[in-house]
């Protein structure tokens, strides 16, 4: 093996060209970006469609109508005759013992029975039905027994002054007929335009407007 003085080493080392390690030693790139795609999904599904129609449209004319008619200087005066206790045909919201509970102030629940009338026929006056009279009609609803004048007369403003009380015949559905009965039926003109063919839906009415019954009602003494 040949000796390599310490000045030939200088002398070789002094013809390798110098390198700047700092700076030419090759950094890779950073990785591109992940695409789009690959990006995870948000673990949050998205609601499902509603279906057509979930939500009927419904004006609000018909809820001012009523506030306004309550007002209506043709109000009638019902205590023109004695009060005397009878059964009250209902065939509209009053139908729910609760919503008949809340407009009362009754304590508990009242206890209705599933009745029918004749000679009635149902048309709807916006969202609310109204009973006229039709020879060949019949109308389901319910029957409750009014012990107070109060409880009429809070029955009364409840249903407003577009409608005033007649008297009817009720055949319960689990039989017998009760004479001498009241209902509410529209006071106007049965043939009024205001007046159009339909039914009311209970449990429609139960489920959107009900709680703005229940809620807040004043009671009858």
């Amino acid at each position: 093996m040949p000796y390599i003085s310490n000045n030939d080493c200088d002398n070789q080392c002094a013809n390798i060209p110098s390198q700047n390690w700092a700076t030419d030693l090759a950094i890779p790139p950073p990785p591109p970006p992940l695409p789009r795609s690959a990006k995870p999904k948000s673990l949050i599904p998205r609601p499902p469609t509603l279906p057509p129609n979930a939500f009927r449209s419904i004006s609000n004319s018909a809820f001012l109508q009523v506030t306004t008619a309550a007002n209506a200087s043709n109000k009638q005066d019902y205590t023109e005759s004695p009060f005397r206790p009878c059964h009250l045909f209902f065939y509209g919201s009053l139908m729910d013992p609760e919503v008949l509970q809340a407009v009362l102030g009754l304590p508990k629940i009242p206890a209705v029975k599933r009745a029918s009338i004749t000679g009635f026929s149902m048309k709807m006056w916006g969202v609310y039905p109204a009973l006229v009279r039709d020879g060949n009609g019949k109308v389901s609803g319910t029957l409750w027994g009014v012990t107070s004048k109060a409880q009429f007369l809070r029955l009364a403003e409840y249903e407003t002054s577009v409608y005033t009380w007649c008297e009817c015949d009720v055949e319960l559905n689990d039989g017998g007929t009760l004479h001498n009965c009241r209902t509410f039926c529209w006071a106007g003109n049965p043939d009024s335009k205001d007046l159009e063919d339909g039914s009311f839906d209970l449990e429609r009415y139960q489920k959107y407007f009900k709680s703005s019954v229940t809620g807040h009602r004043p009671s009858a003494e």
